[in-house]
């Protein structure tokens, strides 16, 4: 009675009272303890007592158990006939009909999950019999009410065997009922039987339990055809191997049925009985290895739901998970997780048929099984309530409780309950086709649907196989993948996004979709024009590198010294092939990310190393590209001031390759030795630095090469200070030589080309600096500087030098063809054409000579300097002008305006060095 005791959901939480005031007319049930079973029976109320239990202990003494039996009997009729007509108005019994049975009812019993379910179908198929709906059992004009009398057996083989004793030592006990599970009901079965009492089992699926036992019958099918459809179900979708594992006690002849469908056995094993996920953890491992198509599991209870908890544990995913037995069971134990497996039954709530005694139907009997116990019902639970419905329709039917007259009707009617119609085999069990299960997405389990055989399936639905992975369960199930709509659940439990501007993150329950992460990369049209930049220069120095070696003995590029020509093609162009690494510098983060969580992992990501090679390869190549370009113009500019100083005092002054190298190959080894100690102390690496965050995946991000340590700073400092340094050196060497006409000793053009490098390096850092938000314009920042540096070098000293020997020459040659020094005949007059290639001696001489040819005086000392090939006598004046005339054709075609500049130049350092003799 509600006044007394509270219902409890299976979870545990409690319901209110006001909630079950429909309770109060229906099942009396009274709790004894273990101690006061030797008490005598009181009712609690004045209503009928339906249904008593009893717990007992294996040590209590069992021998007055009937004695107690028989106080339940005459305390439940005296409670009738006190309170027929307050409870039950329209309804006059004339006595009462006692079920007994054992049964695990303690929590802590093994057996308890399922033989809960079966009670509360016993007392609400009672209570059903005892309404005014039908008032209990007819006999002739006799009306009888129904009792239930459970007694606790703990799970025990040796308690419901002293139980079974104990009941059938006396003929007031009525009918019996069976414990649940095929182990308990095997121990009771052979008792009964031979005390030829009728005994009907609602938990035994095991053949040996009935067979060759005339008065005992079993309302579940027998247990080789329990999943006889579904692996007949599953052979036709394509599975082609197998596997089993059962709880001690609970085959369920897989090896028949696979052998039956063609598949392949590939374990075949017994776990101990009630084992815990931990017991069930190595067949679970051996099958992650075995990888069977059709993974079977049988046991009683919580083993299914334990062996759902082992497969997660593993992450043990087969096509298809397979489950007798404790398929009801497993949906309380774990909830959604059992979405998608399957289940061989005989029974489920879309059959049809009406029960004759409770007028329900499959589906009113799980609807009325749910209001009562808060979910809903199990094929045991429906086998129950059919365990009394046939006893009550047999003893309508006859008319006598005979066990004899029951017995044999028993064997050869059907019957109509909520299992449909019942009838039995030759060994008592209830005979049926059965069918298979699949378990759908429920609002907060899952729910299990039939799927085969098709002409029994539920419309809509379909064997789903194969099922899908725990990953992708959990996308299913757990993930905003579905709800938000973004996306669908793929096999290894990602989000398979469906706009394109979405990305997947997560797997399983973490699985979603979220906007694609901004990694903030450059553009592939800056990219292009980044490479097209570097294949202009890359054609430029190998043209002038080509044009200077075809003309290397040409007196124009021979004076410009070819091999430094040819370095400073070589060295613009490294400097151009930082673009390329330039180019290559973007990566993703140093360490994987984990999928589940969004964090950075330990593990590494092997392809940054390519990444940090392409940051340290950027500065390497402008170092070395650097020193050699900027060796080469110093060593050119050094020796046009070494040629000046020679040519001011009157020396012959020879500046070879050789003479200047040093300065080339002593900068490089200073560059060199710089990034060598960076690379080696702490080098530049790929990092990239999260800017915003979503549910702690990264949406957008920058990456940057920098130094690990923090020391690449310096470094660069230190680079800056010596190429500035350099530079600045140069620009005061360019000053000295200022004076010298640039069409001879191209000292305008070097001069063009360092402050060049100069003025790009110091407009370029401050700019460099602005743009360091955006990395398209900091990638063309740094493309514009290395291109600019590369291609100005080569045209400041290249392109006056092919202008002049290709444009010049001609104009020049055709000039003079016009000029009036040209005979009637139209060839031109042999002339002086005075060259800047040729030493400093001939200058020298030449300076002196054109004073002699203004009418100075000049002594021997002031025309023949120390170093002079002339000795102590004066220049033959006519003999040189003939030595000129008779140069090659090509310096016949210079320019007399560069004759007199140089004439000049010549003349104007002669007099500034007599007046400061003079003074």
């Amino acid at each position: 009675n509600t006044k007394y005791r509270q219902l409890r959901r299976p979870s545990g939480q409690c319901v209110g009272r006001e909630e079950h005031k429909e309770d109060n007319n229906k099942t009396s049930i009274i709790f004894l303890s273990r101690r006061a079973v030797t008490g005598d029976f009181v009712a609690i109320n004045k209503k009928i007592m339906s249904s008593v239990q009893v717990n007992v202990r294996g040590t209590d003494d069992l021998s007055d158990l009937s004695s107690h039996v028989v106080k339940i009997n005459t305390t439940a009729s005296k409670s009738e006939s006190e309170s027929a007509s307050e409870t039950k108005p329209d309804c006059n019994f004339d006595g009462v009909i006692i079920f007994s049975q054992p049964l695990s009812i303690n929590e802590d019993d093994g057996k308890y999950g399922v033989a809960h379910l079966q009670q509360v179908a016993y007392e609400m198929t009672i209570d059903r019999i005892n309404s005014p709906y039908r008032c209990g059992v007819a006999i002739g004009n006799r009306r009888y009410s129904v009792a239930l009398a459970t007694y606790g057996d703990n799970s025990s083989k040796e308690m419901v065997e002293k139980i079974a004793e104990s009941l059938i030592s006396t003929n007031n006990t009525g009918f019996l009922l069976g414990p649940y599970s095929s182990g308990l009901t095997k121990k009771m079965s052979p008792i009964v039987n031979g005390a030829k009492r009728i005994f009907v089992a609602a938990g035994s699926t095991q053949t040996p339990v009935f067979e060759g036992k005339e008065y005992v019958f079993g309302t579940l099918g027998p247990s080789d055809k329990k999943l006889e459809a579904a692996i007949k179900a599953l052979a036709e979708e394509g599975a082609k191997t197998i596997s089993v594992v059962h709880e001690k006690d609970s085959p369920c002849h897989v090896p028949e049925l696979a052998k039956k469908n063609g598949l392949t056995l590939v374990m075949n094993e017994a776990a101990r009985a009630s084992p815990s996920p931990e017991d069930l953890d190595p067949f679970v491992k051996n099958l992650t290895t075995l990888a069977p198509d059709i993974s079977v599991a049988c046991g009683y209870d919580s083993y299914c739901g334990n062996w759902v908890k082992s497969m997660r544990s593993n992450n043990f995913s087969p096509k298809s998970q397979l489950f007798a037995t404790c398929t009801d069971q497993v949906k309380a134990d774990v909830g959604m997780d059992v979405a998608y497996m399957m289940a061989g039954t005989d029974w489920h709530p879309t059959m049809k048929g009406t029960d004759e005694v409770t007028g329900w139907s499959a589906s009113d009997f799980n609807i009325t099984f749910d209001k009562r116990s808060y979910r809903a019902a199990a094929y045991q639970s429906a086998a129950a309530s059919a365990s009394i419905s046939v006893v009550v329709q047999a003893i309508e039917r006859t008319g006598t409780m005979d066990d004899d007259v029951l017995r044999d009707f028993i064997t050869n009617a059907y019957f109509p309950t909520v299992k449909s119609n019942l009838t039995f085999d030759e060994n008592g069990q209830a005979s049926g086709d059965s069918v298979m299960l699949q378990f759908i997405n429920g609002s907060d389990s899952s729910e299990a649907v039939v799927v085969y055989p098709p002409e029994k399936a539920a419309e809509g639905f379909k064997i789903k196989y194969p099922m899908p992975t725990w990953e992708e369960k959990d996308c299913l199930h757990k993930s905003k993948c579905v709800l938000t709509g973004r996306g669908i659940c793929d096999l290894d439990g990602t989000c398979n996004c469906t706009n394109s501007n979405y990305r997947s993150i997560g797997v399983g329950p973490n699985a979603t979709c979220t906007e694609t992460e901004d990694f903030t990369d450059v553009d592939d049209a800056w990219h292009a024009v980044g490479y097209s930049l570097f294949a202009m220069q890359t054609v430029l120095s190998l043209f002038f590198m080509v044009w200077t070696l075809i003309f290397r003995k040409r007196t124009i590029v021979k004076a410009s010294q070819p091999e430094y020509m040819a370095l400073i093609c070589f060295g613009v162009w490294i400097i151009a092939c930082g673009i390329l690494p330039l180019s290559l510098q973007e990566g993703g983060y140093r360490y994987q990310q984990d999928v589940n969580t969004g964090e950075m992992t330990n593990q590494p990501n092997e392809d940054i190393y390519k990444v940090d090679a392409a940051c340290m390869a950027y500065p390497w190549l402008f170092a070395i590209g650097f020193a050699l370009t900027f060796g080469a113009l110093f060593a050119k500019v050094w020796r046009i001031n070494k040629l000046m100083v020679g040519a001011s005092s009157y020396r012959r002054t020879a500046v070879g390759v050789k003479d200047v190298a040093g300065f080339v190959i002593g900068l490089l080894a200073v560059e060199t030795l710089i990034m060598l100690t960076w690379q080696l102390v702490d080098p530049l690496q790929w990092q990239r630095e999260v800017v915003n965050e979503v549910s702690g995946y990264p949406v957008k991000s920058v990456g940057l090469c920098t130094s690990a340590g923090g020391n690449g700073k310096y470094f660069i400092i230190v680079l800056a200070v010596v190429n500035l340094s350099c530079l600045l050196f140069a620009l005061y060497m360019c000053y000295q030589v200022r004076k010298i006409p640039s069409n001879y000793q191209e000292s305008k053009w070097i001069t063009a080309s360092i402050i060049s490098m100069f003025q790009v390096g110091i407009i370029g850092v401050p700019v460099l600096v602005i743009v360091q938000e955006d990395t398209n314009a900091l990638y063309f920042v740094n493309v514009m500087i290395l291109f600019l540096i590369s291609s100005t070098v080569t045209l400041l000293m290249f392109g006056p030098k092919v202008y002049q020997f290709h444009v010049r020459v001609r104009e020049t040659a055709a000039s003079n063809t016009n000029s009036d020094d040209t005979p009637e005949g139209g060839r031109p007059k042999r002339k002086f054409v005075f060259h800047p290639t040729k030493s400093m001696r001939n200058m020298s001489i030449r300076g002196s000579i054109l004073e002699l040819r203004r009418g100075s005086t000049l002594s021997r000392g002031s025309i023949l300097r120390r170093g002079s090939t002339f000795g102590e006598t004066k220049p033959n004046i006519a003999k040189l002008n003939e030595e000129w005339n008779n140069q090659n054709e090509e310096e016949k075609e210079s320019e007399n305006q560069e004759r007199k500049t140089s004439i000049k130049w010549a003349s104007n350092v002669n007099n500034d060095e007599t007046q400061a003799s003079s003074s």
